[in-house]
This record gives C-alpha cells, structure tokens and sequence, in this order.
C-alpha cells in the first residue's frame, strides 16, 4: 500500500493495480502461501494473458520465511514460475518500486513473447 501512496507513487512509472486476472500482466504474491491456497493461485495465474509475469514479495513469498509447517508452500516458485524476487521480512516500498523497475528493464530486454515483429520495422 505504501508503494502505491503519495511517497512512493507508482502511477508515475505507469502501473495502475487491477483486480482482475484477465486485466493483469503482473502477479504479486506478498505473504505466506499455503498449500490449501496453492490451487487459486495457480488457478488466477492460468487466467492471465500471455505474456505475464510474477514478482515474490517479501521472505514468506520467496522462500516460505520462518513457516517451515506441513501446511506451508517453501516458495512461490514450487506454485508458479517467478521472474523477480523481492526479499525483507516486510520489504521497503523502495524495493518493490526496484523489482518492479528492474522487470520492465527485463521486458525491454525479452523478445521471445512478442515473436518476430518486436524489433524490425515492418515496411507497408
């Protein structure tokens, strides 16, 4: 909440929060993943549009943090594949606006999900 607030505001960078999966592109698991809540997440991952991305924020997300119980998934990345790891227990505003910048620097740089138009100047 503080990244999207005054201080930190993520609207000048272009990022608008959406609550609909089938609107998203980018997926922020923040906090502890239990395994009873593992099928949604994938479930609200297999919604979104091609192509898509993850962000684990926070030590529960990234690596189960100090949960280590039956019920308790040891990392996002045993759920869905992610693309930026954001660690702290909880983390700084200013490093989930550093992961978020640092996967639109990893955007630019991806051409695989665009296909072959991404980078020629096609001559009509």
């Amino acid at each position: 909440m503080a990244a999207g607030a005054a201080r930190n505001d993520l609207d000048r960078f272009g990022i608008i929060f959406r609550a609909s999966p089938r609107q998203a592109d980018c997926l922020i698991v923040a906090g502890t993943l239990t395994y009873k809540m593992a099928p949604i997440l994938r479930r609200v991952y297999d919604q979104m549009s091609h192509p898509r991305w993850v962000i684990a924020m926070g030590s529960c997300a990234c690596s189960g943090g100090v949960f280590r119980t039956y019920a308790t998934v040891q990392g996002v990345d045993q759920i869905v594949p992610v693309d930026i790891y954001v660690p702290g227990c909880p983390p700084r505003p200013e490093a989930l606006i550093e992961g978020l910048l640092k996967l639109r620097e990893a955007i630019k740089r991806e051409s695989k999900n665009w296909g072959p138009y991404a980078r020629k100047e096609v001559a009509i």
